[in-house]
């Protein structure tokens, strides 16, 4: 084991280091040379945890044998219980280490499950840790419950059904098929079949979580630029709306019509993809980048979305 003088060099310098960061890192701030640490923030996280764990893996010999010293220095060396401990004094400084080393082999993975690390990390822990599907829903708007039980494997009790909507939903890792359709969801989160109010046994709409896990913005929005892609593929219609009257355009700002990509149309049924914040907004935040999201869909048959009459439906366009 390194002597007292190399430990007292690591315990010094490590702290010496962390002030420098730190007073530096907020007087950067402060003066707004950097705003944003942006790439450099896991990397300067990582490299202050890491001279924390110096400082206080250098600090447990100096101490102990600061105190074993100072038994010595007043005469109690011959002591039994000090004796002892000046004899084993190595099996001391282990010892504290490996508790350490235990609370920090629980404590990191807690950091990054709280997100301290960003979301990537996270993400990466959840993904190892995710339980495999528990099978496929296969479900569309107007098939009935039966028949959705019948050809789904995920585990469904349809005779289960929500209080005033009458709905069959659950949270678990499913996969989800569009029956009469290419498009199959893997590792969704959660599902809401809604009946129709005149006749509880047929779907009326389908409600789909499909982030494993909440996303940036740009990741949604990534997340959402790849579906409109396999839509596309799958021989989807994207649809806009046409705003049609004067009062319609000069409430749009003067535009004819409305952005492609939400809404899609095949075999009669209408799909949104759709994103929600899960998080609460801060103060002077940037919208355009804060946030923690979740993509789903809903899907509805044709003759029942509501304001269909003002979309028009074709081939994407590139």
């Amino acid at each position: 084991m390194p002597g007292t003088r190399t430990f007292a060099i690591f315990c010094a310098g490590s702290f010496g280091a962390l002030l420098i960061i730190g007073w530096g890192g907020s007087m950067l701030q402060g003066s707004g040379a950097i705003r944003d640490a942006g790439a450099f923030k896991i990397p300067i996280l990582v490299l202050m945890i890491a001279l924390l764990a110096v400082f206080a893996f250098s600090a447990i010999p100096l101490m102990v044998k600061a105190v074993l010293g100072f038994q010595r220095t007043i005469g109690n060396e011959n002591v039994p219980a000090v004796k002892a401990a000046l004899k084993n004094e190595h099996v001391f400084i282990w010892a504290i280490w490996g508790l350490m080393l235990a609370g920090t082999a629980v404590a990191i993975p807690g950091a990054i499950l709280s997100g301290a690390f960003g979301d990537k990390p996270k993400q990466a822990i959840d993904a190892a840790l995710m339980a495999p599907s528990q099978g496929i829903l296969v479900a569309r708007p107007g098939m009935t419950f039966a028949d959705m039980a019948r050809q789904s494997t995920l585990k469904l009790d349809i005779n289960m059904r929500a209080p005033i909507t009458s709905a069959v939903g659950g949270g678990a890792v499913f996969d989800f098929h569009i029956p009469g359709t290419g498009m199959y969801f893997r590792e969704c989160r959660y599902y809401f079949v809604s009946p129709y109010t005149h006749d509880a046994g047929r779907i009326e709409a389908v409600n789909i979580g499909l982030s494993p896990h909440t996303v940036s913005r740009a990741e949604v929005e990534t997340a959402n630029a790849e579906l409109r892609s396999r839509l596309a593929a799958d021989g989807w219609l994207a649809g806009h709306e046409e705003y049609r009257t004067e009062e319609d355009q000069t409430l749009h700002g003067g535009l004819t019509r409305g952005p492609e990509g939400r809404t899609w149309l095949k075999n009669d049924i209408v799909l949104d993809i759709e994103n929600r914040r899960i998080d609460d907004a801060v103060p002077g935040e940037d919208e355009k980048t804060a946030g923690k999201w979740i993509q789903f869909i809903d899907l509805w048959a044709r003759n029942d979305y509501a304001g269909i009459e003002r979309f028009v439906f074709a081939s994407p366009r590139k």
